[in-house]
């Protein structure tokens, strides 16, 4: 969200003539930003930059919420849509989404994925990706997509389920292979990818 927010404080900033000031609050999967905005003034001063995880999935999976989405925000705009890239370590032997079920079922347990943390979209998209193929992959959380990353290029975990925009640099260097994107169509940053 980070260059996100800083592109859009900018062209807000400019649309109402007054600077727009990026207040970090991290923590929680968005739970302290987003407490922290429920709890100000609601002048129109104080906005939130959420994404799935902090509007969605926090109230789905966590039972005390100092927020609730439905009554303490109002949506303004939907101001990006994330696609994810499935992406593996270069020396996992599947090209394919279908070989990396086939390399899963035949060794259950033998992969592994890492994670921005627990509950997050990173976590939930490969959590669905087993239901759906059956198959049982070992969750590694971290504290992060940056550390998820470097064990991923490192060979301490096989695979990641991660932005496009974070995944793409590393696939374009060789460092990893996206085997599909989350999206309709092909995304522009990986063009070769398959979708899933």
């Amino acid at each position: 969200l980070d260059a996100h927010a800083r592109l859009l404080a900018d062209k807000l900033g400019a649309l109402l003539g007054q600077p727009v000031i990026i207040d970090y609050k991290a923590g929680a999967g968005g739970a302290v930003g987003a407490e922290f905005v429920a709890r100000s003034e609601p002048d129109g001063h104080t906005l939130l930059m959420a994404n799935t995880g902090t509007m969605v999935i926090n109230p789905a999976i966590y039972s005390k919420l100092s927020y609730n989405t439905l009554k303490d925000f109002a949506p303004v705009a939907r101001t990006a849509q994330q696609p994810l890239a499935l992406v593996v370590n270069p020396a996992v032997p599947a090209k394919t989404v279908g070989e990396l079920v086939a390399l899963a079922k035949a060794g259950p347990g033998k992969l592994n994925y890492g994670s921005a943390g627990n509950g997050g979209i990173s976590h939930l998209v490969p959590e669905m990706f087993k239901q759906a193929t059956g198959t049982f992959i070992v969750h590694i959380p971290y504290k992060g997509s940056a550390p998820a990353f470097t064990d991923l290029m490192a060979g301490q975990v096989q695979l990641m389920a991660e932005s496009v925009p974070q995944a793409a640099s590393y696939v374009k260097s060789g460092k990893l292979r996206a085997l599909a994107v989350t999206s309709a169509q092909r995304n522009p940053a990986l063009p070769d990818t398959p979708t899933m």
